[in-house]
Order: structure tokens, then C-alpha cells, then sequence
């Protein structure tokens, strides 16, 4: 019966062009709304509409898995792309960056690596360090260093460097 059985005149595609469009906006809907059914939902209706269009012939229901895999494929671009450049898209997701933030990058601290500071605090390993006026938290690959001992910057890591003890 399916898969060229019957002329594409003779068979309606209303109902599979429709289960197709209303599975693809559910989809497009679980985008923005924090749900699992409605995606889970919207598939099932566009594959029944992809069944439904192969009385009308292989051809035909090849169509409309290219459409679907097509429109689908448009709807996670425009969500990933688009929609964080709108106003309801940045306030759906965090969009942030690192700039002014309390963990600075490993990069900022490399500037660091073989200098010569002092330990502000007790380092047991972990600590603060002075260098070049800044405080930084500090790493002792030594172990535990006393408060105002001499360190030297060994390398440098994300929020943070390492240190070992001055000889």
C-alpha cells in the first residue's frame, strides 16, 4: 500500500503537511519554554507526517524528511546564532565574559612567571603572594612556606601561580 501504491493525485497530503508544520513549531517552541515533552512531542508528530506522506510515494516522503532534517537543522541555527544577539535571547541565556571578573586568566599571570615575591599569608601549600605590589593567590609546590618568606613564581595557572621557596 505505501511506498508508491498509490498516484500522488489520488492521495491527500493535508494531514502529513500538517502533523509536519505542527511538529516542527513544538520544536521550535521546547527552544523556549523548559520542557522535555514538547520536543520529545513535536517529534513524534513530524515523523507520523513523514509516515503519512509515504501513501504518496517514495519521492514524496523523501521530501519530507529533507524538509524536516532542513527546517530543523534552520531552527538550531537560529537559536544558537541569532537569538542571543536579540533582547529576550540575552536575557534567556548568560551570556558573559571573563573581563572584570574575580578569576582573571592564566594568561594575565604569566607576566609573573620568574619573579621574585614574598608570601603574604602562610602558604599550607595554598596562600597569598605578593608580586610586583600585586596580591595573587599562590600555589607552593614546597609544601608549606612561612609568612614573609621569598618565592619564586614557577609558572603561572588559571586564578592563580605557582610558587616555590627563594634560594
Amino acid at each position: 500500500m505505501f511506498l508508491g501504491a498509490a498516484s500522488p493525485e489520488t492521495v491527500s497530503l493535508a494531514l502529513p503537511i500538517s502533523l509536519l508544520v505542527a511538529g516542527l513549531i513544538m520544536i521550535g517552541a521546547e527552544f523556549f519554554l523548559p520542557t522535555v515533552f514538547l520536543g520529545f512531542l513535536g517529534a513524534v508528530v513530524s515523523f507520523a507526517g513523514i509516515y503519512l506522506s509515504a501513501e504518496a510515494g517514495a519521492v514524496t516522503c523523501g521530501v519530507f524528511g529533507a524538509v524536516f532534517v532542513i527546517v530543523l537543522a534552520l531552527e538550531f541555527f537560529a537559536f544558537r546564532r541569532l537569538l542571543p544577539q536579540t533582547g529576550i535571547g540575552r536575557a534567556m541565556i548568560n551570556v558573559s565574559s571573563n573581563e572584570g571578573s574575580a578569576v582573571p586568566a592564566a594568561a594575565g599571570y604569566a607576566v609573573y612567571v620568574g619573579k621574585t615575591g614574598k608570601a603574604v599569608t602562610v602558604l599550607a601549600p595554598s596562600g597569598t603572594v605578593e608580586i610586583d605590589g600585586a596580591l595573587v593567590e599562590a600555589f607552593s609546590l614546597d609544601g608549606f612556606v612561612e609568612r614573609h618568606a621569598a618565592v619564586v613564581v614557577t609558572e603561572a595557572g588559571s586564578g592563580r601561580v605557582t610558587v616555590r621557596r627563594a634560594r
